[in-house]
């Protein structure tokens, strides 16, 4: 029997491979020097789209929106992005496969107050020529700086002064008498100049819907009856207009209808915050002063005229309070008297809950049409609006009972200020629906061309590619570089 013969050369790349260098050399992967620069871009890329939707949320976008619009912008640049957005943060995934796998991932908080309308026409502006072309980053960057370093359009005085006549509007529509206007005027005066005060404080931010409350529920029951021989329920909730969340109850009613719960929650918690912040206040003040009686006979109502120029008032006061730019002057009271048209006109029809329908249904399209013939943002239009259709001056109104006069007025009140949230939110819904917007999506290079490298150039155009995200209903997807 033949012996087997011993194989020297195999043993000794055994023995080799066992050896501690020759390990750690097999282990070792080096990345090229171009996926290090790619991932570094993908990382500015992320950073760059959470402070621009950070910017987005401040200045009252819905966050469905605030998604599309910075996926459309990451898909100018030639690359994927998934969001997670909420009102106070937002975080975004640039990069990566269709699975949502790889990428780089950032994340950005939403600090600060709400945005000026001309801070939020200068914002708009830049998002439409990121849309358009893949800006470099330090562009964009030195464009965001510049639009939150943005001076106030109009001085302090001009400022208190559309806050007076934010208050004077709202109150005619509501109240309309010779000596209740004057109530507003001084009401108006006195808390525009506790929040201008309160604006160069951020600490005082917080407790500022409180003590306003209070001064304005202190000299209303002081001073409303012997003076000007008015209820003083009547002056509470028209001077406290800024703090009003009208825009936030309905913006968080429509996140809840779309599925955005979580967006939805935190904006109607928020809402009802304040609201009771607010309600607060004005408990304080009715303990602090009691009512004192009229001194005379109370003053005539004004005629069917004055609600109308409390529509123009209101316009005149956005425009001075939120430095609005001149130029859109003319299309926001249009917009307004508009607004305030149908409302009455279906109220009338078939009541009030069809009238705030009606509006809300009417606002997307009118604001879209308004951007297409003025290049004005459609939200400089959509926030007066939100605040003509005015559910947070009712909920206040019912909340205020429900706290100080502990009546079931209040609680009626309160179930006509959620049917009014839900009917506006649904016909903003309905009128969003008649919309289509384009939406651009990273689309397979065409067949002998090389794939995009992310650069600062255009990825080219080809096949469109579904990117997993949900799309906004009414919204028509095509890849870039198309018609």
């Amino acid at each position: 029997m033949t012996a087997p013969r011993l194989d020297v050369r195999g043993l000794l790349r055994r023995v080799a491979a066992l050896l501690p260098w020759r390990r750690g050399r097999t282990a070792t992967v080096t990345l090229p020097e171009a996926d290090d620069v790619e991932r570094e871009r993908l990382r500015d890329l992320a950073a760059l789209l959470c402070e621009l939707g950070s910017e987005l949320l401040r200045a009252g976008e819905r966050t469905a929106e605030v998604e599309r619009v910075l996926r459309d912008i990451s898909a100018r640049y030639g690359m994927r992005a998934r969001c997670f957005v909420v009102p106070t943060g937002l975080f975004v995934r640039v990069g990566g496969g269709p699975d949502g796998r790889g990428g780089e991932l950032d994340f950005a908080p939403v600090e600060g107050p709400a945005l000026r309308l001309d801070q939020v026409q200068t914002l708009h502006s830049l998002v439409d020529r990121m849309r358009g072309e893949a800006m470099p980053f330090a562009d964009v960057r030195r464009a965001l700086r510049a639009e939150r370093e943005q001076p106030e359009r109009f001085s302090p005085a001009a400022t208190v002064l559309g806050y007076v006549l934010l208050t004077v509007g709202l109150g005619v529509m509501r109240h309309a008498t010779v000596a209740a206007v004057v109530g507003y005027a001084v009401l108006g005066a006195g808390v525009g100049l506790l929040r201008l005060f309160g604006d160069r404080l951020p600490a005082a931010r917080t407790a500022l819907p409180v003590v306003a409350a209070i001064l304005v529920t202190t000299v209303s029951l002081r001073w409303a009856g012997p003076l000007l021989h008015e209820v003083p329920t009547v002056l509470y909730v028209p001077p406290l207009i800024a703090f009003l969340p009208g825009a936030a109850l309905t913006l968080g009613a429509i996140e809840l209808a779309t599925g955005a719960a979580l967006s939805g929650i935190a904006r109607l918690a928020g809402a009802v915050n304040v609201l009771l912040l607010l309600a607060l206040g004005i408990l304080v003040g009715t303990e602090l002063v009691r009512p004192r009686p009229r001194g005379g006979p109370p003053s005539e109502t004004l005629g069917a005229w004055a609600p109308w120029v409390g529509v123009l008032l209101l316009g005149l006061g956005f425009l001075l309070y939120f430095s609005a730019p001149p130029r859109v002057a003319g299309w926001l009271l249009g917009a307004l008297l508009l607004e305030r048209f149908v409302q009455s006109a279906a109220t009338d029809l078939a009541g009030s809950t069809f009238g705030a329908f009606a509006a809300g249904m009417l606002l997307p399209p009118m604001a879209g049409w308004i951007e297409r013939r003025s290049r004005t943002p459609d939200q400089v239009v959509f926030l007066p609006c939100f605040w003509l259709l005015v559910p947070g001056a009712v909920g206040l109104t019912s909340v205020s009972e429900l706290i100080v006069e502990r009546g079931t007025a209040g609680l009626s009140n309160l179930v006509e200020t959620v049917i009014t949230v839900a009917a506006i939110a649904l016909g903003v819904l309905v009128g969003a629906g008649l919309q289509r917007r384009p939406r651009l999506l990273v689309g397979e290079p065409a067949i002998g061309e090389p794939a995009p490298s992310g650069g600062s150039h255009e990825p080219s155009g080809g096949s469109q590619e579904p990117s997993g995200d949900r799309q906004d209903p009414g919204s028509v997807a095509h890849p870039i570089g198309g018609p």
